[in-house]
């Protein structure tokens, strides 16, 4: 609890007891409100005078009930221990008196009408606003207590709720992260594809270009006579006579006089 509200209460508390107090002196004066706290505490000394002479009533019934029934147990003891002889209707007069008894023993005693004494205008008065004034005070401590315990109530509910809120936010990252990660996969898995089958083509390639073993010794083994022919070439072109000039009009000789190192 915050230590606004325990300061609110306790203010509230301690302001109640005058406003009780205030109560009863308003309960002597005021006549309207005088009769209302006569007739109240009147009302409520009957009612517990009542419950008490009923208690008391109860607990003496109990007592001269037992009483009563000891009392018949040590008369039959005596009677079997006196012998007599009893005529006929000595017998069936002992025998009505005996039943009307137990009769009255089943039923249940009638409690005598209660005439209760009414209090005295000065202590009903005073009763009833002492009742009045603790009553005040009891529903301003009831309705304190229940407001606190809505207040802890609702702040524990607010708690729960953004705890819960909390965690839906938490599942909802999760879930995205988990699509994420998913579709990464996915990609690196592509890119791994494409990897592959770039490199298998690169060795593909390769492996197709690089020549054999023979091949490489027909090259080998043709290399001199290029470079001979070559050479031969190149001699001729500079060993040839200068040739004249040519008349005006006429076509320049053709490349075919001077071979080329590639034929």
């Amino acid at each position: 609890m915050s230590i606004t509200l325990k300061l609110s209460s306790l203010v509230i508390r301690t302001l109640s007891k005058p406003i009780a107090n205030q109560i009863k002196a308003q309960a002597r004066e005021h006549e309207r409100f005088r009769r209302i706290c006569v007739s109240f505490a009147q009302s409520l000394h009957r009612v517990d005078m009542r419950l008490r002479l009923g208690l008391l009533q109860n607990s003496a019934a109990i007592e001269k009930q037992a009483a009563r029934e000891a009392a018949e147990a040590q008369a039959k003891k005596h009677k079997q221990h006196v012998a007599t002889v009893k005529t006929e209707a000595q017998t069936k007069l002992e025998e009505t008196i005996a039943a009307k008894q137990k009769e009255r023993a089943q039923e249940p005693p009638k409690p005598p009408p209660l005439r209760i004494r009414p209090l005295s205008e000065a202590k009903a008065i005073d009763s009833g606003a002492t009742f009045i004034s603790e009553t005040f005070l009891f529903f301003v401590a009831g309705g304190l207590i229940v407001f606190e315990a809505w207040r802890s109530r609702r702040k524990e509910s607010n708690r729960r709720e953004d705890v819960a809120d909390r965690l839906t936010d938490l599942e909802e990252s999760e879930r995205e992260a988990r699509l994420g990660i998913t579709a990464l996969e996915k990609e690196v898995a592509e890119l791994k594809a494409l990897l592959e089958t770039q490199s298998l083509a690169k060795k593909r390639n390769h492996g197709a270009e690089e020549p054999g073993w023979i091949t490489r010794i027909i090259g080998i083994s043709q290399k001199p006579k290029q470079q001979s022919s070559g050479d031969v070439a190149i001699i001729g072109a500079t060993t040839l006579p200068d040739s004249p000039k040519s008349a005006p009009g006429s076509k320049p000789p053709s490349d075919s006089v001077v071979p080329s190192a590639s034929s």
